[in-house]
């Protein structure tokens, strides 16, 4: 019911826990990030109008499990802000004390199209040091996030949030939390391929997925308030999947079948039940 985006050049991996048996343990993913901790990458060639979307915000943790995060702001727009080069975004952030310390940017020229690129300075910076690009503001020109992982999970993998690394015990530290209601995610969940005003409830991330662990059932019930058909299928089949069919009789005014058939049973619409 939510989309993620993993800004990390790590596969996201959470897990769904269903039961003490691991076979009930569901996995889902976000694909990682191709811009890594030591360099960083914008994937949209300049000229930058920055006029108004002018703030690029570095954000960074030096600690052994990345939870104490900083961020540093700054104003990157050149000289013409609608027409701003790659080597004056480079000048300014290489004179910024902060980054200088940690980073170093400059041009690179791809099919003589210039972009900006961001390196760990240091031998020890690359080791220690974990950053990633906020979407707001001057991202949204130059795209260093451009292709980081976006998947629609589940809403109980908020807890493997960066916003709630401090919430939840043995947080991952590792997704954000797109906001459908946000232009700017807007985009980042549109490039993504997906459609932001169609998010899908829990229930119909699992197709497929927790046959035996969630499970549907729509019961037919006689005038006698007896159970005489059970079509029973996983949380978030379709029209077309496969569920079981159970038909039960009895005989007499008997409250107990004396006859119980399970058989295969395709998906009509009339089966599907909404929670």
């Amino acid at each position: 019911m939510s989309f993620f985006q993993n800004v990390f050049n790590q596969e996201y991996q959470g897990y769904l826990q269903t039961g003490n048996d691991r076979q009930y343990s569901l996995t889902f993913k976000v694909k990682a990030n191709q811009n890594n901790q030591d360099y960083q990458f914008a994937y949209n060639n300049e000229p930058y109008n920055l006029s108004s979307n002018n703030t690029l915000t570095i954000n960074y943790a030096w600690d052994e499990e990345y939870r104490n995060w900083s961020s540093l702001s700054v104003n990157i727009a050149g000289a013409d802000p609608a027409n701003t080069k790659s080597y004056e975004i480079a000048e300014i952030l290489n004179t910024n004390e902060i980054f200088s310390g940690m980073y170093v940017a400059s041009v690179a020229t791809n099919s003589t199209k210039n972009h900006l690129i961001i390196k760990s300075k240091s031998q020890r910076a690359k080791q220690i040091i974990k950053m990633y690009i906020s979407n707001s503001s001057a991202e949204i020109e130059l795209k260093f996030n451009k292709k980081a992982g976006v998947a629609e999970l589940p809403t109980f993998f908020t807890r493997d949030t960066i916003s709630n690394r401090f919430t939840f015990q043995n947080n991952l530290n590792h997704l954000i939390l797109l906001d459908v209601s946000n232009p700017i995610d807007q985009a980042i969940i549109t490039e993504a391929g997906f459609d932001y005003n169609s998010t899908q409830e829990d229930w119909e991330l699992l197709r497929g997925r927790g046959v035996g662990i969630y499970t549907f059932k729509k019961q037919t019930i006689d005038a006698n308030s007896r159970i005489t058909q059970i079509i029973e299928y996983g949380a978030g089949a379709i029209e077309g999947d496969l569920a079981r069919k159970t038909i039960m009789s009895y005989s007499g005014a008997k409250t107990q079948p004396d006859k119980i058939c399970e058989i295969p049973h395709v998906i009509t619409s009339g089966d599907l039940l909404i929670p």
